[in-house]
């Protein structure tokens, strides 16, 4: 078959779960003689948005559409006409058997219509929540707190503080450097991208806490969020033939958001159990200490404050009994890691630096315990399952995703999401539990897969998306 995959970013330009995720899908796919191919953003502030760069990375032929940011209609992050044209172009060239759509964000809901038009069969995977929530798909309020569901109202209030546009002196320069590159081919984006991210940092730094916008303001972005839930909702149950979901979950909140139920697939994410099998070898600690360990991104989001004020609780004897270490990028927020590094210096943790997979490994070989304090609805963070598959047990905010895997047959214990109190007694059960009833070496399984039989659900699905949109011709 021959396989269209659709997402905002691709690795090396994006190297989070999602991003991981697909480049794994495709390698699978050309292992198995599928052809594949791949519609992306990308941000390049030397070319003119909209502008398609073809390129070929790891076998797979990559077009990635230059998204800057530049827009000035809310509209256009949900809606963007200037991306029809060459895509549908792309679609008329490689004539996919099947669309796989994974992230719409940086694209326009108008490419599901663009593939209805020719009779291709859609797949969409449903990695967050973005459908409903403009703020990244994480269902988290600018003050913070958690929304449950998607109230346009409360959205009026959030996202005015969202940053879904460059300033228009970001907009003037941007476009400088493209004309000055498309007319002598020099390319001074590099110098400007490393500028502006030291600004951003210390923009982010000086950022004042959360303040609620003014009346109007919030009804214009209440009015957009009602049209953004329309249009996307529409163009999903019109186009979309399957909607895949990585956790269980997910289906009862995209129901009552008004998904239909008999369309949506349950497809649980592989995981490599031979390459962790053979690269994390558990060591235990020389003093019988209890190893509590984070891996994730350093933001607020994630929770790591959580987990250092839960660890300054605890009692001297709790203390010397254990130990703890985060690993995770530090670059996003600078100011909030600036914090949880005078956290960490004070409760006698350590705050190491970003790991590679082969870090990871030996992260996972280390440590007797792996926490997940997030403060947002993981859909089904990869880090659990690996650690899972290492033998580490879990303690884990009890979120979607993360309380639906320690259900699963995960040892170790859920908390109250954000509740130091409740975490710090959720560590204090786990000291010394680890090394004294160590956990049974855990085997591949229908909740658990490895990639391969992922990648089969995948193709299984697929064929049957092809037969309901030729039902629909």
């Amino acid at each position: 078959m021959r396989l269209l995959f659709v997402t905002h970013r691709y690795p090396p330009d994006g190297t989070a779960g999602v991003e991981t995720y697909i480049a794994r899908l495709c390698a699978l796919a050309l292992q198995r003689g599928h052809e594949v191919c791949v519609w992306t953003a990308a941000k390049d502030v030397a070319r003119r948005e909209a502008t398609v760069v073809r390129s070929e990375r790891d076998g797979v032929p990559v077009h990635a559409v230059v998204e800057n940011l530049y827009g000035t209609d809310f509209r256009g992050t949900w809606d963007d006409a200037r991306k029809h044209g060459a895509f549908g172009e792309l679609l008329d060239a490689f004539r996919p058997d099947a669309v796989h759509v994974h992230h719409l964000m940086y694209q326009s809901v108008g490419l599901l219509e663009e593939c209805a038009r020719r009779g291709v069969a859609v797949l969409y995977t449903l990695h967050d929540f973005w459908l409903g929530c403009a703020r990244f798909g994480q269902l988290r309020h600018a003050d913070g707190s958690r929304c449950d569901r998607v109230d346009p109202a409360r959205c009026g209030t959030c996202l005015p503080s969202l940053d879904w546009r460059q300033p228009d002196a970001a907009r003037r320069v941007g476009k400088g450097l493209a004309l000055l590159r498309s007319a002598t081919g020099l390319d001074l984006s590099g110098p400007l991208a490393r500028r502006h991210r030291r600004g951003a940092s210390a923009a982010r730094a000086a950022a004042p806490a959360f303040a609620a916008p003014d009346a109007q303001l919030a009804a214009g972005f209440e009015s957009a969020v009602m049209e953004r839930n329309r249009a996307l909702l529409e163009a999903v149950s019109a186009h979309v033939d399957l909607v895949l979901l990585p956790s269980r979950f997910q289906a009862p909140w995209f129901e009552a958001h008004g998904l239909d139920a008999e369309r949506l697939r349950v497809v649980p994410t592989g995981l490599d159990w031979d390459a962790l099998g053979a690269g994390v070898e558990r060591v235990r600690d020389p003093d019988g200490r209890t190893r509590f360990l984070f891996l994730g991104t350093l933001v607020p989001h994630k929770g790591a404050h959580v987990l250092l004020d839960a660890f300054a609780t605890l009692d001297a004897a709790a203390r010397a009994r254990s130990s703890l270490t985060l690993h995770g990028p530090a670059d996003t927020d600078p100011a909030y890691v600036e914090g949880l590094r005078e956290q960490a210096a004070a409760v006698g943790a350590t705050l190491g630096p970003r790991l590679d997979r082969a870090g990871v490994a030996r992260a996972l070989g280390a440590a007797d315990v792996l926490v997940v304090p997030s403060l947002w609805l993981e859909v089904r963070p990869l880090v659990i399952v690996e650690a899972y598959a290492a033998g580490l047990r879990v303690v884990a905010s009890d979120l979607g995703g993360m309380a639906e895997l320690l259900g699963e047959g995960i040892g170790g214990r859920t908390f109250a999401a954000g509740d130091a109190a409740a975490l710090a007694d959720a560590l204090v059960a786990e000291v010394g539990l680890d090394a004294a009833e160590p956990e049974p070496a855990p085997a591949p399984s229908a909740a658990f897969p490895t990639w391969d039989a992922m990648f089969d659900s995948v193709i299984e699905a697929t064929e049957e998306a092809r037969a309901l949109r030729q039902d629909r011709a």
